[in-house]
């Protein structure tokens, strides 16, 4: 009688570790987009925008506390959590171009990357001080599971936050792509991206195309931390760096300044950080998963889908 010996490895886990892949890429994902808009609109690198998200963390943790207390059901708390968000990461967006950015935009590279730099530490401070350096925390909620099957003996589960977060991701996302394609509002930003001047010329409004790109980026921001937030629950006021850096990765990977590109990238990151974690030592994660990103550019300098960068860009 020959034995059978089971898999090292079951389907299953192999099944629900994509699945946690895809779940952490849509955070990527979501602030990945953000470089990708102001990059590819400018060809100037923003690195506030980790912190942002951030930002909006702490409000999404904020506001579901208020509403819950309040005796607000869970659907209607994260539902009044995002129009919060938004509501607050449209403000911080807009104050930054007009306070910030607009002035240096046409100027050197170097020194708006220093200035949305200092913002982000700025925004760190803030939200150090506000929370008194502690971690905020959420009660678990949407733990339901909404698919559980069984492969491999292994148990594969997605649960009603995952599916949420999902769904909700890839509405964005795709309701982004139609925005960029189809609308008035996407061909000039992609005449922008082209070439500022030249669309100037012909009549298009490169202030408000501008504004409005900054805006949408620091609302992407936003969403992308209140996923995280109501995902996993807590905040910290240290989070938004390590964020903000592996979206800044995600975005190279796919091809700086292209939205695709941007998303392709995201994913690509969080699966071989979710795969690296499930078979390998945790603590060597990070390590590993920057050298496999810098061999993937050394081959393909310029991306997954990326474009030729333009020298410059007036406002």
């Amino acid at each position: 009688m020959v034995s059978q010996r089971s898999p090292l490895f079951p389907s299953g886990y192999i099944a629900q570790q994509f699945c946690n892949a895809l779940v952490v890429g849509c955070f990527y994902s979501l602030l990945a987009v953000s470089y990708a808009l102001v990059h590819g609109l400018t060809n100037r690198i923003v690195l506030s925008f980790g912190d942002m998200a951030m930002f909006g963390a702490f409000v999404a943790v904020y506001a579901m506390i208020i509403l819950l207390t309040m005796g607000s059901g869970t659907e209607a708390a994260l539902a009044g959590a995002g129009v919060a968000v938004v509501a607050c990461a449209a403000a911080l967006g807009i104050a930054s171009l007009r306070c910030l950015f607009a002035p240096l935009i046409g100027g050197r590279s170097q020194t708006l990357l220093i200035v949305s730099l200092s913002l982000g530490l700025v925004l760190q401070e803030a939200m150090r001080l506000q929370s008194g350096g502690r971690e905020q925390w959420l009660e678990p909620m949407l733990g339901d599971a909404i698919l559980e099957n069984e492969a491999g003996g292994f148990m594969v589960r997605v649960s009603l936050m995952q599916g949420v977060i999902m769904a909700g991701t890839a509405v964005i996302l795709a309701a982004t792509f139609a925005l960029m394609r189809w609308t008035a509002l996407g061909r000039f930003w992609r005449a922008c991206s082209e070439d500022a001047g030249l669309a100037a010329l012909l009549g298009v409004d490169v202030r408000r195309i501008t504004a409005l790109t900054f805006t949408g980026a620091a609302i992407f921001a936003g969403a992308a931390g209140l996923t995280v937030g109501v995902y996993y629950g807590g905040v910290s006021f240290y989070m938004g760096l390590v964020l903000g850096l592996k979206a800044l990765f995600a975005s190279i990977i796919g091809g700086f300044g292209t939205i695709a590109g941007a998303v392709a990238g995201a994913f690509v990151l969080a699966l071989l950080e979710t795969l690296w974690a499930a078979f390998f030592p945790l603590g060597y994660r990070d390590v590993a998963v920057f050298a496999m990103v810098l061999s993937l550019l050394i081959i393909r300098p310029q991306g997954i889908l990326g474009v030729t960068l333009r020298k410059d860009y007036q406002l």
